[in-house]
């Protein structure tokens, strides 16, 4: 404890607190003497729980808990951090990842969850006027806010210890090599971790290496939209400006200099030439500055003009022993590959070497899926873990998606769990066709986009044996994780064969819809994040139609069972026809009952349930939670241009789950 005083009032309300949880907590743990202490300008007290073998097994816990008590009524950021120092000073008795924090802040428990995970710690919160009676009450609060948590649901590039696998080796490995003016490339399908593994190189190199380091993101809207001339002004004033007071890590802007190409060009050179330490540019999201862009149809004349004078500042670095080195990511490597563009050599070709970043090697795969499951009270042997891994291609990306849905789906009152094969199966085959096939489809149709030419060797992968596909093509998809390794091609996993077909079938039907969502859909984003947006909005409209026909079939087999039951003179056409308005009658006299129901939109499917509420009671319960969740499963702000964020995401799914299994308990 710290020299700094602390009143007797302060400590009579921590050992107040101590002794209501240590009451609610009998049998479940054996407490250590309670401390004092005065750390960040507070006073808390905590003590060390070791748990009985029940709440060990309950908690997936193996060492002591630290339990933190904190009598102010609003929690700051720092009860947190004297969490984590006391867990490091106990040099491994207590267990790293989990801790309990009582405290008297009504609105403390989502603000100590959220900056624990922040942090790498679970922290298990107990507003202490809320504190359960009994230790019943006490080991069901624990457990629920221990695996309530998703701990696989990771929207954005990781680069962090806890979130990173499979792959540190290989980023320290590319981080040493650019030390040397080396050129290395990242390529490879969206979401296998591109940008994570940039980052995490970027965060090797400042902590570790001596040097220069410049960021291009070309996804900005003020980098594309540069011409090369104003690009290559942009890149020489970012390296300028890294090796000033700003650096020495500096984020390329946007440039409006009217300086031709040349004159840009001898500006980085000369810029180059000044550097004392090595010069590292990352260049991220390269295909919106390529002839493919999505973006940007000036960069299909100016590629060339471009590379062409970036390749002739690196030879010239080279010849002048000036450590210069580049590091491109992005999805197409056709660019970097193709002999000529428009008819004018491509200064490109063997300029950026043909480099994949590939899906997780297997064990790699099966550790991450056993660890972050642990933190969900989870539990997957090599056997459960591999059927996810092999499923989802080894996409880390896609196995957390996988895991995050079977994390939906297994009641948090069934855990720690082990769920079998045949369980794990299950939830694999629901999650590949209510989300996974979606997610793949986005997957591949970007990359058919940007890469048209592995379209048809891809999809005679899915559709034929023994396609027969030219060799440079099965390379470069084996390369992609789209086809296995091995003389006998095939695609790989689950989630890819569906989403190749979701894809075929949309393209065969002509109803593609664009593969990222308009810039005014989304408020307040930018286009960096609107990859991760386009594939929410991809699930929320695959998961809502498969819903709506599950619903349809529901109601028509109930209508039907009705009819026959109460042996009434009307048939199940005519009370299906009721549920229309009655101006549309005679536009459906023609069809039968199987076809009627498939002319109802999702809100005259729910009105006519609502109509009907005796016959469907038994089956969704309450009528108001009912009305609640079909009105926001009807709100498609997805295809209305509405405002929404993750919050809106969160409660569509919970609507969507409350309706799913209402409907499989039929």
């Amino acid at each position: 404890m710290s020299s700094t005083a602390v009143s007797i009032h302060d400590t009579r309300s921590l050992q107040g607190m101590a002794s209501t949880f240590q009451s609610a907590s009998t049998g479940l743990f054996g407490f250590t003497a309670l401390e004092i202490t005065s750390r960040h300008n507070g006073v808390y007290a905590f003590t060390m729980a070791r748990p009985s073998k029940r709440m060990q097994t309950a908690l997936s816990v193996h060492r002591e808990l630290l339990v933190l008590f904190s009598a102010y009524g609003d929690q700051q950021h720092r009860t947190v951090v004297v969490a984590k120092e006391l867990i490091a000073e106990k040099e491994g008795r207590l267990e790293a990842s989990v801790a309990v924090i009582v405290h008297k802040d009504k609105d403390g428990n989502d603000k100590l969850k959220k900056w624990g995970r922040d942090a790498g710690v679970a922290i298990l919160p107990i507003y202490v006027n809320e504190c359960p009676a009994n230790s019943e009450g006490m080991e069901r609060l624990l457990s629920d806010e221990l695996f309530s948590h998703d701990p696989f649901d990771v929207t954005g590039p990781v680069s962090d210890d806890e979130n990173f696998y499979g792959r540190r080796n290989e980023a320290q490995d590319l981080a040493r090599k650019l030390q040397l003016g080396q050129i290395h490339a990242c390529f490879g399908i969206r979401k296998i971790g591109k940008t994570s593994l940039l980052n995490r190189v970027i965060g090797h190199v400042k902590l570790h290496h001596d040097c220069y380091s410049v960021m291009l993101d070309c996804s900005r809207d003020d980098v594309w939209s540069m011409s090369a001339a104003q690009l290559m002004s942009a890149l020489a004033a970012a390296v300028e400006s890294s090796m000033g007071a700003s650096g020495p890590y500096f984020t390329v802007g946007h440039s409006s200099s009217s300086d031709s190409l040349p004159i840009a060009a001898s500006k980085l050179q000369l810029a180059l030439n000044s550097a004392s330490r090595p010069v590292i540019v990352f260049i991220d999201e390269v295909d919106y500055i390529t002839p493919a862009s999505p973006t940007q149809v000036s960069w299909s004349g100016e590629f060339n003009a471009f590379w062409r004078n970036f390749r002739a500042i690196y030879q010239e670095c080279c010849r002048g022993d000036r450590k210069f080195s580049i590091l491109i990511s992005g999805v197409s490597s056709r660019w970097f590959s193709v002999e000529s563009i428009d008819g004018i050599e491509n200064a490109a070709l063997s300029f950026v070497p043909e480099e994949y970043l590939n899906p997780l090697a297997r064990d790699a795969s099966i550790a991450m899926i056993r660890k972050l499951a642990r933190a969900a009270g989870l539990t997957f042997n090599d056997q459960t873990a591999g059927m996810i891994a092999s499923a989802c291609s080894n996409m880390p990306f896609w196995i957390r998606k996988a895991c995050s849905y079977m994390h939906r789906y297994i009641d948090i009152g069934e855990r720690p769990l082990t769920p079998d094969e045949a369980r794990v199966g299950e939830l694999l085959s629901a999650f590949v066709l209510s989300e996974g096939a979606s997610i793949a489809q986005l997957a591949v149709r970007h990359l058919f986009r940007v890469y048209a030419e592995l379209e048809e060797p891809c999809l005679r992968y899915l559709l034929e044996t023994n396609p027969g596909i030219e060799h440079s093509y099965a390379n470069v998809l084996e390369k992609y994780g789209i086809v296995s390794i091995g003389p006998h091609r095939s695609i790989t996993g689950t989630m890819m064969r569906e989403g190749l077909r979701v894809y075929l079938e949309e393209r065969t039907s002509g109803s593609f819809q664009p593969a990222e969502p308009k810039a005014n859909i989304v408020s307040g984003r930018d286009d960096q994040g609107l990859g991760q947006w386009a594939e929410e909005l991809a699930l929320i409209n695959r998961t809502r139609n498969m819903l709506e026909k599950k619903l349809r079939q529901v109601v028509l087999n109930i209508v039907r069972a009705d009819v026959m039951t109460n042996k009434r003179k009307e048939t199940a056409k005519a009370r299906l026809l009721s549920g229309l308005p009655s101006s549309e009658h005679a536009k459906y006299e023609n069809l039968s009952a199987d076809q009627l129901i498939e002319k109802f939109t999702w809100k005259q499917l729910t009105e006519l349930i609502g109509k009907d509420w005796a016959l469907f009671q038994t089956m969704f319960a309450d009528k108001r939670q009912f009305v609640q969740h079909a009105e926001i499963i009807n709100e498609r702000f997805d295809a209305h241009a509405k405002d929404f964020d993750e919050a809106d995401f969160a409660l569509y799914r919970r609507s969507i789950k409350w309706m799913d299994d209402r409907i499989a308990s039929v």
